[in-house]
């Protein structure tokens, strides 16, 4: 069966490698990052990618690389199919996979951080990594002799491919993003610390908050005051995972009130911050 042919498809999570295979309508996540590498391989939908400080209107055969450290955001921007892939790797995988004459790591690791995110594959390129994700699919889900070999293969034939047809889409990935919402956004991470409204940013900026947050809205499929809330969200998982006890998370993060912030974390994660952290203490310790 082809891994299309099932909508919200997740292949089995492994320890290093994650494929996704996915095909809904009206899709958002929040702003988030990863403890790895993300290849997104963009197939159908009139969708917007926010890298950074960057936004980009998203067409067929555009890839996405983004690093750990690259906070992103997939918004679709009305109701048709949206369709993609994904591949996440570990770090450690990529490393193995690396030899001194093929460095994948160099591919990933010598971009500034925000930019040249976007890249570009013809049909028949992106023709052949789409069997290649698919033929890799399969043997992560294989328990036959030889099915991890043939992973390992089908993964260094797919970083290749990638790396081999890198071409920056000059015409297609520019940043689309206008100054009032890049400046705004980065606002937001300079104050992330900070208990601020809108009427702060408005004042700060000099910007009509009601332009903005219609033109903030437009980009990014979000409302400035969601957008806020997320990135502080982010942020305080970021806080726990480094072992900030929960109040010290709170008050870093910008939520004044600590009710308030136990009730927000728990709307946008579906735990307490003192549950998340404790999943994250009990991975890391089942993973030394």
């Amino acid at each position: 069966m082809n891994s299309f042919d099932k909508p919200h498809y997740y292949d089995e999570i492994h320890d290093d490698i994650l494929l996704v295979f996915r095909k809904q309508t009206h899709y958002r996540n929040i702003y988030h990052k990863h403890n790895g590498y993300e290849i997104y391989v963009f197939l159908s939908g009139n969708v917007n990618m926010l890298i950074e400080h960057s936004c980009v209107h998203l067409e067929r055969g555009n890839i996405a690389i983004i690093n750990p450290t690259e906070y992103h955001l997939a918004v679709s921007l009305d109701d048709s199919l949206y369709e993609r892939i994904t591949l996440n790797i570990t770090p450690s995988m990529l490393r193995s996979l690396s030899t001194h004459m093929t460095n994948f790591n160099n591919f990933f690791d010598t971009r500034k951080c925000g930019v040249d995110n976007i890249i570009f594959l013809s049909e028949d390129v992106l023709s052949e990594l789409i069997d290649l994700l698919q033929k890799l699919d399969n043997a992560l889900k294989s328990d036959k002799f030889g099915s991890d070999v043939l992973s390992r293969a089908y993964l260094s034939q797919v970083l290749y491919t990638i790396c081999n047809n890198y071409i920056i889409a000059k015409n297609i990935s520019t940043n689309i993003m206008p100054p009032i919402v890049s400046q705004t956004i980065k606002f937001v991470e300079a104050h992330i610390s900070d208990d601020f409204s809108l009427a702060d940013i408005e004042d700060s900026l000099n910007f009509n908050s009601r332009y903005l947050s219609r033109t903030f809205k437009q980009y990014t499929g979000i409302s400035l005051k969601q957008y806020i809330i997320e990135k502080k969200i982010s942020y305080a998982e970021s806080l726990l995972t480094q072992g900030l006890s929960v109040t010290e998370t709170c008050y870093k993060s910008g939520f004044n009130d600590y009710s308030n912030f136990i009730r927000t974390f728990k709307q946008y994660t579906g735990q307490t911050p003192g549950a998340f952290k404790k999943q994250k203490q009990c991975y890391f310790i089942n993973n030394k």
